[in-house]
């Protein structure tokens, strides 16, 4: 756990094979820098069953690569360690023909550390969600074809899920030359919940469940839940989950987080410690 201005974050993360492939394509990174910084990525590789593999790991090395030489953890560093990672995995695609045509999704989130901006920025289909005051939002839009057809208005969200071209991604890391990233501040504050994730959690488990489990649950136990909720669901693919909870830093304050626990359950608990000092002070008033 790491200081970004006064809010500390703290981050869980786990990816899994799934039910149904032999080979986990997906990957992820937490990294964190010497400023309080921190970095937190998920990419869901394609490109066959030598392709999907490799683009991923080889997009988390080069953005760790660029990062832990950036004098500064900005989104300008964000924006060109993605634009790097999208030069390798094309270069190392056209250099083998066994890894022709494969690519990556990343979806990433940057603190910047010491009140220096907080920062989202995705290419394909992977996502980032926000939980807050008991609400999750979606940060990210479905760089996809079935995403644009519900922009659109064409079909519905639940339209969706099935739809016969809801694999067609419009946009990933390594597949051009080029990379098309799309990219935004990141409003956060104290009791938010981030969630990354690739499409093997949201394309089994509905948004209404994760937001459910996001309420109740601390980082620790949410993450291996809503991955078993996938896997239960049947996961046809990889499953990649990354919980960060917000949580307030301040001095003589201790290290557990709270974030992940609803608003009733922390009005609960600044009950119950209230009530615990009121008795201490009569206790002390009585034996004075």
């Amino acid at each position: 756990m790491r200081e970004t201005g006064r809010v500390k974050i703290h981050t869980v993360s786990l990816t899994d094979t799934g039910m149904v492939r032999d080979e986990n394509q997906d990957a992820c990174l937490e990294l964190r820098g010497p400023n309080g910084e921190q970095l937190l990525l998920v990419a869901d590789g394609m490109g066959g069953h030598q392709g999907g593999s490799t683009a991923s790991r080889l997009l988390v090395e080069v953005v760790k690569e660029q990062f832990r030489s950036a004098p500064v953890w900005d989104l300008e560093t964000l924006r060109e360690a993605i634009t790097e990672g999208n030069a390798r995995v094309y270069g190392a695609a056209s250099a083998d023909i066994e890894l022709t045509g494969m690519g990556t999704t990343a979806v990433a989130a940057l603190f910047g550390g010491q009140g220096g901006g907080a920062w989202v920025a995705h290419v394909g289909d992977s996502r980032a969600y926000r939980l807050r005051d008991d609400h999750l939002e979606r940060l990210t839009a479905d760089h996809s074809t079935v995403g644009e057809l519900v922009r659109r208005g064409a079909i519905s969200e639940e339209e969706a899920e099935s739809h016969p071209r809801r694999n067609e991604i419009l946009r990933s890391v390594g597949a051009t030359p080029s990379v098309d990233i799309e990219e935004a501040p990141l409003d956060v504050r104290e009791g938010d919940c981030l969630l990354l994730c690739s499409d093997g959690l949201y394309g089994v488990v509905r948004d209404e469940q994760i937001e459910d489990a996001l309420r109740r649950m601390s980082p620790q136990e949410v993450v291996p839940h809503l991955v078993s909720v996938a896997k239960e669901n049947g996961a046809p693919d990889n499953v990649t989950v990354m919980v960060s909870a917000l949580v307030l830093d301040e001095e003589g304050r201790g290290e557990a987080p709270l974030a992940g626990y609803s608003r009733e359950q922390m009005m609960r608990i600044g009950a119950a410690v209230a009530a615990g000092l009121i008795l201490v002070a009569s206790i002390v008033w009585l034996l004075g």
